[in-house]
């Protein structure tokens, strides 16, 4: 199984190229836009994720590479039963903090890529996929309230409900993706 780019660097490299999306937030849309079209050329995602580039070079060439994978990783892990779905998101070693803004960012990539699929407010969807989305909103606000100038005492409540968090959003995408493209999650790719 492929894994996904190094995240920092990616978001670095779309800073660098005026990227209309980061990193974190750019997986969130593939997997927005998936949920909404049941399928989405990488050239229509890529678009959305960097804007309009008048020349190509090798920055631009060799985010897209990565891009290319990130899209490929989200179209196999939501297509395949046997692959596990996993949020592109720091890793567990990162900073708390550095992890919720990321769920936060990564939300607001999803809920982008679901209107950009055509999913609009008050869109008649099934009930669970409905209050699924509404909490995607609320946890695209997220953020790690605490005094800039105190050191943040992490404990390990604050580490179990951001798995819980998380675990909830990687769960609650694949039930939208189900509910909204049934034919294509049922289908296994081999």
């Amino acid at each position: 199984m492929a894994s996904f780019p190094d995240i920092p660097q990616l978001e670095d490299q779309l800073f660098e190229l005026d990227a209309s999306l980061g990193g974190t937030e750019s997986h969130g849309a593939i997997c927005g836009l998936l949920c909404a079209q049941g399928a989405t050329e990488a050239s229509q995602w890529l678009l959305h994720v960097l804007g309009e580039h008048e020349e190509s070079n090798a920055a631009l060439q060799s985010v897209g590479k990565k891009l290319l994978q990130i899209h490929q990783i989200a179209v196999s892990q939501m297509n395949d039963s046997e692959v596990e779905f996993e949020l592109m998101l720091p890793d567990e070693d990162e900073a708390l903090e550095d992890r919720v803004e990321a769920l936060g960012v990564w939300c607001q990539g999803f809920v982008y890529g679901l209107a950009a699929g055509g999913i609009k407010e008050g869109a008649d969807l099934p009930e669970d996929s409905k209050e699924f989305i509404k909490d995607i909103v609320e946890i695209s606000r997220a953020g790690y309230a605490a005094d800039d100038e105190a050191e943040i005492a992490v404990t390990e409540d604050d580490e179990l409900a951001f798995m819980e968090v998380s675990e909830y959003v990687r769960v609650g995408v694949l039930l939208v993706y189900e509910e909204l493209q049934p034919l294509q999650s049922s289908q296994t790719v081999h």
